[in-house]
């Protein structure tokens, strides 16, 4: 009976939604592969259209040759250096901000006398920590960590506590109606129904995960690709700086990508209905 009512089901999914053809899933690519070719385009021939060297912009498929042909030599040490900061920050951050916002949810007192002060630290400008934190902490990766948790805490903590907050009251009427607890209510009403607001929060972090360990590199570091492009850029060799960009912008997608793959496999739920 099981495999009956899963069959029905999926069919009954497939003839409310029902494939699209290839005609149209080319036509809906077309905008941003237009978009796509028109950067290139201009990107390619801008110093040729207004008669500039190559170091102000250099050409696209010249960074993208540095970026290949140097990886050995000098990107893929440094990298991976800066990505160890990166998924250190990054699961940092998530991890403090989702369980601040699971805390000060159910915890008033927890609420008025730390959400102004979480409020009030977004004010200061990363770069400004920075330093400080590279006097503490040393040379090392640690205070790149931190600098990527400092960023990435902040959206996952929001979107966790504007999610939690965001569940009907008709929800938490009919769990208390059943008799449910207030951990059962958690784990099977508000928990759920947050986690599209969560996962957002920690989508955002993932993008923005580079941005710290950078600025951690840029102000005092050794190893990394912040000393690299730092060095590259003092050279005016601009294709090296662009080159070290594109490392930072595959680290940053790739752990995006990877965010929405444990989103679809942990909310499938969420796809089927938004469809």
């Amino acid at each position: 009976m099981n495999d009956v009512g899963g069959k029905l089901g999926e069919q009954m999914l497939k003839a409310a939604h029902p494939p699209r053809s290839l005609a149209s899933r080319v036509r809906a690519q077309l905008p941003p592969m237009i978009a796509i070719g028109l950067i290139i385009l201009f990107w390619e021939t801008f110093n040729w259209v207004f008669d500039q060297p190559e170091w102000i912009l250099p050409p696209l498929h010249k960074i993208i040759y540095t970026a290949i042909d140097g990886a050995q030599d000098r990107f893929l040490a440094a990298a991976y250096v800066t990505l160890i900061e990166v998924i250190g920050g990054f699961f940092l951050g998530a991890v403090v901000g989702l369980t601040l916002g699971i805390v000060l949810y159910h915890s008033e007192t927890m609420r008025k006398a730390l959400y102004p002060l979480i409020i009030y630290s977004q004010t200061i400008p990363v770069i400004a920590i920075a330093p400080v934190l590279v006097i503490w902490f040393g040379f090392g990766p640690e205070p790149k960590i931190m600098l990527a948790a400092l960023i990435i805490f902040f959206p996952v903590f929001m979107t966790t506590f504007a999610g939690l907050n965001a569940i009907e009251r008709d929800m938490i009427l009919l769990m208390e109606s059943l008799g449910a607890g207030a951990w059962e209510t958690f784990k099977k009403v508000r928990l759920p129904g947050a986690l599209p607001f969560v996962f957002t929060g920690i989508k955002q972090a993932a993008i923005l995960s580079p941005i710290g360990a950078i600025v951690g590199e840029f102000v005092g570091s050794h190893e990394g690709l912040g000393p690299v492009m730092i060095a590259s850029n003092a050279a005016f060799k601009t294709h090296f700086v662009f080159a070290g960009i594109f490392y930072l912008a595959v680290m940053a997608v790739s752990l995006f990508l990877i965010v929405v793959i444990v989103e679809r496999a942990v909310i499938p739920w969420y796809y089927v209905r938004n469809r």
